[in-house]
């Protein structure tokens, strides 16, 4: 081998690159974005607060519905027969668990990324992205900046 390469063949790399790349659709995690619109709010950039802000609130909702979606799914694949005993309880259960982790996994990627500090979780819970969200607002539409 010279270390030359056919023009067919760094196409094809190339090619198979943009393909995998674009198929796997990234969500950030929430966390992650809340703490960027927080940070924005105290710099006073209150165009990002909103860009943020809501993707954290977007990434907050996907991850809950995906984590329903798959649940469901899973219940409806092993679910419990009449038959019950302590030994075919802990194996739907097994078997839910191990189909839960399967199914978040190809939805949303790794969940130890999408994983949330409970103190985040209390402030989405609470609500308080969205004041946030409404003082950004009241910021940028009294700058003028259109978003």
């Amino acid at each position: 081998m010279d270390g030359n390469f056919s023009p067919a063949a760094i196409f094809s790399v190339v090619l198979l690159t943009v393909v995998l790349s674009s198929s796997t659709a990234f969500l950030e995690p929430c966390d992650l974005l809340y703490d960027k619109a927080v940070q924005a709010f105290s710099n006073g950039d209150y165009t990002n607060v909103v860009r943020y802000m809501e993707g954290a609130l977007s990434s907050f909702t996907e991850v809950r519905h995906t984590k329903v979606r798959c649940r469901l799914r899973c219940q409806d694949q092993h679910p419990f027969d009449e038959t019950f005993s302590d030994l075919r309880f802990t194996d739907v259960l097994l078997r839910r668990a191990a189909c839960m982790n399967t199914c978040i996994e190809e939805k949303l990627g790794t969940q130890s990324v999408h994983k949330i500090s409970e103190d985040v979780v209390q402030d989405f819970h609470r609500r308080i992205p969205y004041n946030y969200l409404q003082l950004a607002y009241q910021k940028v539409s009294e700058g003028g900046v259109a978003e």
